[in-house]
């Protein structure tokens, strides 16, 4: 006699679960294994029934399984938001988040902007397919397109464009991401715009371009793979990377991964290499555009012949001083660091070391520099502005104006609470690797100002009888440009020739 105990019919999924585990099952939605069930003779056609219905379970677990695995989600960024079912154009999710939470095995995406403000994660056995056609109605590949190598790259009507904030890597891939435009992720261990880590793992006909992996420390372990870092059997397979800068693999490293048919190019080291100065004192570097710049200020004690350039109190514009600023030497022996991210100030005087000025580019003033490197004229600063404001990831909310932050180091700044400017939240600040610190400078009356409020630069190009230099407030939200009296102590910056 059937009772109630027997109707798995009206029982809910995990009661079928338990029937189909005692049946034999494995948990793979993709082998199933039945295992032979041993009958209790004396347990007659109840036992029999038994068998019968967990087998009928696990028939219905199966069928229930296969179409949770195999359902497909859409993603389009036209779409309002994302309250909709995401089974259908028509109900389409608005961002891969939301597409990428959803049960299913594929994530179709339409071309368009896609914005990301934390890292994504393809798991295992899911593929995002990106380049729909926004007209798209299907799914088919005569609907699709790819980036390749046709540099439709910024075109959101053709390519599916994942953008991230530059402050976290765009997605770490277990599954498959196909099709798609990755910018401005950074990481400062492996990957800057991907991470393919699995066997099962790839990232194929993409386009990885203006992605970072760098560490912030430059005596830190270095970063990996600027656009991509292939790992434990994963694979970029036929993809472009471009424009992505590196502490090691400017554009793509791995351990134990496969690169196949890519195209790497125009991507940068972070760095030149240590430069040392007559004392002995080593500069760390940064390559930004087609220069290579100190990433600390100078405080060499010498010039590069071996002459003594001496501690001043009072200001001149013939004699050569440096200035120590508001690092006493009782900072120094407390933090050392301080001294070497701050470095002496210097008058006109003592950072021309007698040369003519300059507004060339390059400035050909060796003056207070090491071997090898030479004064920025104002015209060089002018191409270190002019490319920070050309790379999106350098902007604050979109501002090709707003890039005073991603030259400022994260510390030493006041606070100021309008955003972008710099000391709103300096965490946020050094995406380009330059470090500005607000030393403050020496005056004309002969005493030290804006500690933590300014930096000030100098130049090796003349105004008249002043001098052009460089200067930011924490208030500001760009490098500012003017001249003034050489007999100011600023600090100083030099460039590999």
């Amino acid at each position: 006699m059937m009772n109630a105990e027997y109707d798995f019919l009206k029982q809910p999924i995990p009661l079928l679960w338990r029937g189909a585990r005692r049946a034999g099952w494995q948990g793979n939605t993709h082998a199933v294994q039945i295992t032979p069930h041993k009958a209790k003779p004396q347990c007659g056609a109840r036992e029999e029934w038994g068998m019968m219905r967990h087998m009928l379970a696990l028939v219905v677990l199966c069928v229930w399984v296969t179409c949770v695995h195999a359902q497909n989600i859409y993603v389009s960024s036209s779409a309002t938001d994302d309250s909709g079912a995401g089974t259908s154009w028509e109900t389409a999710k608005k961002t891969l988040a939301a597409g990428l939470a959803q049960p299913g095995g594929t994530v179709f995406v339409k071309a368009g902007a896609y914005s990301t403000d934390a890292e994504l994660v393809i798991p295992q056995g899911k593929t995002v397919m990106g380049g729909y056609d926004p007209t798209s109605t299907g799914t088919d590949t005569s609907q699709r397109r790819l980036p390749g190598a046709n540099l439709h790259w910024a075109d959101t009507n053709w390519c599916t464009i994942v953008t991230g904030t530059g402050v976290h890597r765009i997605a770490t891939v277990n599954g498959a991401l196909d099709g798609c435009v990755i910018r401005h992720g950074f990481t400062s261990t492996y990957g800057g715009g991907v991470l393919i880590d699995g066997t099962n793992a790839v990232v194929r006909y993409c386009v990885l371009k203006e992605c970072d992996a760098y560490n912030e420390d430059p005596d830190g372990t270095p970063a990996e793979g600027g656009g991509a870092y292939v790992r434990n059997g994963g694979t970029l397979l036929n993809c472009v990377v471009t424009e992505c800068r590196g502490d090691k693999g400017a554009g793509a490293a791995g351990g134990n991964g496969s690169l196949i048919s890519n195209t790497i190019t125009r991507n940068r080291p972070t760095d030149c290499g240590v430069v040392a100065d007559y004392d002995g004192n080593l500069y760390h570097t940064v390559v930004l555009g087609d220069q290579c710049w100190m990433r600390e200020n100078l405080r060499t004690t010498r010039f590069a012949d071996g002459t003594l350039i001496p501690e001043g109190t009072v200001c001149s514009s013939t004699d050569p001083y440096r200035y120590r600023g508001y690092v006493s030497e009782n900072d120094h022996q407390a933090d050392p660091s301080i001294f070497i991210r701050c470095g002496y100030l210097y008058n006109w005087a003592a950072v021309m070391h007698g040369a003519a000025s300059s507004n060339a580019n390059p400035s050909g003033v060796q003056g207070i520099c090491p071997n090898g490197w030479h004064v920025p004229s104002n015209a060089e600063w002018d191409q270190l502005v002019n490319y920070v404001q050309s790379v999106p990831r350098y902007w604050c909310n979109g501002n090709n104006n707003n890039y005073g932050k991603a030259l400022a180091a994260k510390t030493l700044w006041n606070d100021n609470n309008t955003t972008c400017n710099v000391g709103c939240q300096p965490s946020a600040n050094n995406a380009s690797l330059f470090g500005i610190y607000a030393v403050g400078y020496f005056n004309t009356s002969n005493y030290y100002s804006d500690w933590k409020a300014q930096a000030v630069f100098w130049t090796s190009s003349l105004y008249g009888s002043s001098a052009y230099y460089r200067y930011m407030f924490n208030y500001h939200n760009y490098l500012h440009s003017s001249y003034i009296d050489q007999r100011y102590g600023f600090s100083v910056r030099c460039v590999k020739d």
